[in-house]
């Protein structure tokens, strides 16, 4: 299934999913400390300091986060040196 979502989400956005994935790409070789954090559709809501994150995956179910909370979440990975070279999803 993860494969087959792949696909799906290269036919749906093409080219901005092969920017997304060379992005990665261009940090993962960079030589750099990296956290790359996925968020789903981003919301205008307040704050809730309540979402959920999946190292390596995005959280299932997850369609949305809110701004705040993910701003919230970028800068409580800055003081978990277990995030670095980590991908994270995340989502309300």
């Amino acid at each position: 299934m993860r494969h087959l979502g792949v696909r799906i989400a290269k036919a749906l956005f093409g080219k901005v999913y092969n920017d997304l994935a060379r992005m990665e790409d261009v940090l993962r070789e960079s030589g750099l400390d990296w956290t790359i954090l996925r968020p789903p559709q981003l919301t205008g809501k307040p704050l809730t300091g309540t979402y959920r994150t999946a190292v390596g995956r995005n959280p299932h179910g997850g369609r949305s986060v809110s701004r705040a909370d993910l701003a919230h979440c970028m800068l409580a990975v800055l003081d978990q040196p277990e995030t670095i070279g980590q991908v994270i999803g995340i989502a309300n």
